[in-house]
């Protein structure tokens, strides 16, 4: 379809605040890290449904890194902006900051990336009549890191047909850190078309990765990182997720947690991968800070395998973090700008 609608960048940004109230976080005071992913796809669904001017589904989001806590008493200040728009999808770029109102000031959070499919009412894409269009150096410079995360999600979905199919559920460490949630999709948990909100599901699998993390710890655990996470197969409402939570890795104070669900139509018995993430979750004490958690003893080869392929992730994630790091800063220099 030709682009009738040229938009730039910085024309669609998006800003809204959350305030943090005591029922948002843990009993340190500090934001759940399911609550600050719902929020953002709150925000990011927001702005993907508006520039699309139709329904969207979310589906895939890079890798977010919490950089710093928001408090009871702070707001979560979400601007989000479209820095790419495709034949169907829309590409949403958020910036977190906690922003406190008593002193003025705001720190960094987190920075995301988020694809959004455009999609009729029989769930099918559909063409978009909108395109991105650069303005400034800058907007170029945001134009041209989109289409390199464009391409990355093209290879890293091009077998998602296959993983859709893949219900099995995931081998951990060991079976008394594992935990496998079910829940029957309900009306309250659902958006536009009657599929399941990706915030609300994200929300769950924070839940279900904190508590193996709390059993193993024995002390209260906050997410420190979520990987690359795609979404293969809408659910809807009625079905039943079934969520898989279980320990891959242990560190000196994290460990990573694979988080995987399933949807399953009762009627027919039919079953499907719906998405896989693996979160890093850190152990904290009193003041907020890190602290040992208990060694893992390895005594299987299986085990060792686990941990050999998690230690590859994590490799990746120390990696991107620096970068991820400066890339979040010059975003929010250039929000500050405009």
């Amino acid at each position: 379809m030709p682009c009738k609608r040229k938009l730039s960048p910085f024309e669609t940004k998006l800003t809204t605040l959350f305030q943090v109230m005591p029922m948002h976080a843990n009993p340190l005071g500090m934001l759940f890290g399911g609550v600050i992913e719902d929020w953002m796809i709150q925000v990011s669904n927001m702005e993907a449904t508006r520039i699309a001017k139709r329904p969207t589904l979310l589906a895939g989001m890079d890798s977010i890194f919490f950089i710093s806590p928001v408090l009871v008493g702070e707001n979560a200040n979400i601007t989000a902006w479209v820095d790419y728009i495709g034949n169907t999808s829309i590409d949403v770029s958020l910036l977190v900051e906690a922003e406190n109102p008593i002193l003025n000031e705001k720190r960094l959070t987190t920075l995301a990336h988020m694809t959004y499919v455009a999609v009729g009412k029989d769930l099918r894409p559909v063409m978009l009549d909108a395109c991105i269009e650069a303005k400034t150096k800058e907007e170029e410079e945001i134009y041209q890191d989109a289409l390199k995360r464009r391409k990355n999600r093209e290879n890293r979905i091009k077998d998602r047909k296959e993983r859709a199919l893949d219900s099995s559920p995931p081998r951990g460490l060991d079976d008394r850190f594992t935990i496998t949630n079910y829940k029957v999709v309900m009306p309250e948990d659902a958006m536009a078309l009657n599929t399941l909100f990706a915030g609300k599901l994200m929300r769950l699998l924070d839940e279900s990765t904190a508590l193996v993390g709390t059993r193993y710890a024995r002390g209260p655990v906050v997410t420190a990182s979520v990987d690359t996470t795609d979404f293969y197969s809408p659910v809807m409402v009625g079905e039943t997720l079934i969520i898989y939570s279980t320990l891959t890795n242990i560190g000196k104070s994290s460990m990573e947690v694979i988080a995987k669900v399933v949807k399953r139509d009762e009627i027919t018995g039919e079953e499907k991968h719906t998405t896989t993430s693996y979160f890093t979750l850190v152990h904290v004490g009193p003041t907020g800070r890190s602290e040992p958690i208990p060694e893992f003893k390895v005594t299987e080869d299986w085990q060792k395998e686990i941990i050999a392929e998690s230690e590859k992730r994590r490799n990746e994630r120390l990696e991107m973090l620096s970068s991820f790091k400066s890339n979040a800063e010059k975003f929010r220099q250039l929000m500050q700008k405009i």
